[in-house]
């Protein structure tokens, strides 16, 4: 996590130690983890841990040393204002790790380990086609970059590993929290009904919102070093994500069955409602995150961790009530979607009071609450009245 310390400094020469620093750090760990893997299925000759094989081990950290590499790459082109070049990267990535994986479910290896040498190849062609600009830098500056300028700038950004690595962690496992309990809950068709909406709806939002993330980080840490108020900007953002989510995912909220069962069939009707349900919390998830990224930015990283364990407990909190106190797969994600829309609205009107003077908090919470009422809540009602005249 030390990839977010690369956006601040004011100084290259500073990003620069931070980033080549960041890349001794991803090759050490995966050293030591190559190292930890041929030392238990090789020389202690155990054949699986916890269903995984050898083969399987070796590719899952090729896999995670890759996507490391990759967000390197995709912060410092976000650094040096080469949104282009990030955006390239991303799609040939998406586009190759879609491709792949195809190829080899139809034709080739037709197994997970084709899914995850797909995934490899594709983070690997994505890492290409970022890489120019780092390699002429490193050429050009390699003689600011030493063992002690390096070693000075893990120090100064230390409480990004110390508070993101295990905030991002929670995070990633509260993101995991409803398919775990689904499916050893219920079973795994309940967690395949969740996960469709959430495919086709969140993912495709958060990549638009990861975009936006890196671009505002950047302008972000622009504005802090050169001392100008945040707060107009953020809440300006703020407005923009919120009306570019709430009219299509009113529409879902509101008739989710009925357009899951015209474009997917009508089996598939289940996981229209559940997006019914996810909908109000996929809003307010696509407005505040793209904008969390100001903890960075303001290096309030202990906040951050603070809020992803809330998240955590208020997530697994609202499965053990729904799952295994009412027994109800619906009550379930419906605690789930309602309390992550209280927590994710109260997140984003946080974020938007630490980022300036706070002058735009009060207009912020006015302007979510007015469209709420007067966009969302009409179009849930209609469908409430076609349902009772039906």
């Amino acid at each position: 996590n030390y990839e977010f310390a690369i956006v601040i400094p004011k100084d290259k020469k500073e990003s620069l130690s931070v980033f080549c620093g960041s890349f001794i750090i991803t090759l050490t760990v995966f050293s030591l983890f190559i190292f930890l893997i041929f030392f238990t299925f090789q020389i202690l000759g155990i054949v699986t841990v916890s269903g995984i094989s050898g083969k399987t081990a070796y590719l899952i950290i090729v896999m995670a040393m890759v996507m490391a590499i990759f967000r390197l790459l995709n912060f410092w082109n976000n650094r040096n204002n080469k949104f282009h070049v990030t955006a390239a990267g991303n799609i040939s990535r998406a586009f190759s790790v879609s491709l792949l994986q195809l190829f080899n479910g139809v034709y080739y290896l037709q197994s997970s380990i084709g899914l995850i040498i797909s995934s490899i190849a594709g983070y690997m062609i994505g890492s290409a086609v970022q890489m120019r600009s780092i390699v002429k830098e490193i050429y050009s500056g390699r003689s600011s970059i030493t063992a002690l300028s390096v070693r000075n700038s893990l120090r100064r950004y230390k409480n990004f590993p110390k508070y993101f690595m295990p905030s991002e962690f929670l995070n990633n496992l509260s993101t995991n929290v409803p398919i775990l309990f689904l499916t050893n809950i219920f079973d795994t068709a309940a967690a395949g009904l969740y996960a469709i909406p959430h495919r086709f709806i969140n993912v495709p939002m958060m990549m638009l919102g990861s975009s936006i993330s890196q671009a505002y980080l950047k302008k972000s840490s622009d504005m802090v070093n050169s001392d100008q108020d945040l707060g107009r900007t953020t809440a300006d953002i703020y407005r923009k994500l919120f009306m570019l989510g709430i009219i299509p995912l009113s529409i879902i909220s509101g008739y989710g069955d009925y357009i899951f069962g015209f474009i997917l069939g009508e089996k598939w009707m289940v996981s229209g409602l559940y997006a019914s349900m996810l909908s109000p919390w996929m809003l307010m998830v696509f407005v505040a995150s793209p904008l969390s990224i100001i903890f960075a930015t303001l290096e309030k990283q202990k906040i951050s961790m603070i809020l992803n364990i809330v998240l955590l407990i208020v997530r697994v909190a609202s499965f053990i009530v729904g799952g295994l106190i009412l027994k109800s797969v619906f009550a379930a994600v419906f605690f789930y979607a309602a309390s992550g829309f209280i927590f994710w609205t109260f997140y984003s009107f946080y974020v938007v009071k630490i980022s300036g003077t706070g002058k735009e908090h009060g207009e912020i919470i006015l302007f979510v609450l007015y469209r709420l009422i007067y966009i969302m809540l009409p179009i849930i009602i209609s469908r409430i009245i076609l349902n009772a005249v039906v």
